[in-house]
């Protein structure tokens, strides 16, 4: 395992004046709760080698719980491929690389800039969050090359996090990326909405949120995920249009939010021609596929780890 530093920086600095003992317990439970939603750990219980066999799956961390794991002989996997972007995307992907090694055949990870590049045989790509930007769009035209490549027979682990959607953002034709940015800005900074109301519209506009399936044909599909809510908690972040047609519930979401008229005319004209070959994943697009999909980290790690952390410190902790 790969030892950790610290995950506050300027801890001493914090601790050298004030009310230094009362700091110290604080910042020892923060540290705690901080560290705790690292994925590599929880990747390297879902990915690992039997041999000549390769296992995939955890019944503690598989979606439903208790799934059995799913085996592949190596003697008959193709290619392996390794893909995906957000914050946490590069370390899902680096357990997966600390296991696999050479078998890895090529990859592509979208991280954010100011991140350490930590991948070695998986090429990374430093891109704009929270808005999207040119190294966002080129490296998102990477990962597409290489699913578009996939074969029966073929793994592709697609790695996914927080800040997926801007880090992998490759506007869908007749969208630019000046017009995508403008979608970022004006819905989501200006008019305030809330992500699942900005992602009702945002995901739309990109060939990929939400729609890597889309693009790996026959091939195995391995999603290793971390979501942004606790498991079981239903979030009424945004009360969804009533519409079973997806482009309509977008506009109805710039409408609502009174951005309509200001969205780029690109934009207008691209949800209202409503063509579903950018649309939302259709059920038979992945009826009967091998994809698999593993939730490897969530905020109540964090929560918990905090609990444990305060009660061993003595403190009555809820």
């Amino acid at each position: 395992m790969i030892t950790r530093t610290r995950v506050i920086e300027n801890l001493d600095e914090l601790l050298s004046h004030g009310n230094r003992e009362g700091r110290r317990i604080a910042l020892d439970v923060l540290e705690a709760g901080l560290a705790a939603p690292d994925p590599y750990d929880n990747v390297r219980s879902v990915v690992r080698l039997e041999g000549r066999r390769l296992v995939v799956g955890n019944p503690a961390l598989s979606q439903p719980p208790g799934r059995e794991p799913v085996e592949f002989d190596l003697d008959n996997v193709g290619n392996i491929y390794v893909v995906g972007g957000g914050k946490a995307a590069q370390r899902e992907a680096e357990a997966i690389e600390h296991v696999l090694g050479d078998r890895i055949t090529e990859g592509q990870i979208n991280a954010k800039k100011g991140d350490s590049i930590r991948l070695k045989r998986i090429g990374v790509t430093l891109a704009g969050h929270p808005i999207p930007d040119e190294e966002s769009v080129s490296g998102a035209r990477r990962i597409l090359e290489i699913l578009r490549k996939a074969r029966r027979g073929d793994i592709v682990f697609l790695c996914i996090s927080g800040g997926a959607t801007s880090l992998t953002a490759l506007p869908v034709p007749g969208v630019s990326l000046a017009d995508l940015q403008e979608v970022y800005r004006v819905l989501y900074f200006g008019a305030g909405a809330n992500m699942p109301a900005a992602n009702a519209v945002r995901n739309h506009l990109a060939l990929m949120n939400t729609k890597f399936a889309r693009y790996v044909g026959d091939a195995t599909l391995v999603s290793i995920l971390t979501t942004e809510t606790p498991p079981k908690l239903k979030v009424h972040l945004f009360e969804r249009p009533d519409s079973a047609d997806p482009y309509n519930a977008a506009i109805d979401v710039l409408r609502n939010y009174n951005c309509w008229d200001a969205m780029p005319t690109s934009v207008r004209e691209f949800l209202l021609a409503r063509d579903p070959q950018y649309g939302p994943l259709r059920k038979e697009e992945t009826q009967g596929k091998p994809h698999y999909h593993f939730r490897v980290m969530g905020p109540e790690y964090m929560l918990e780890a905090g609990l444990r952390r305060a009660r061993e410190l003595g403190l009555n902790a809820t």
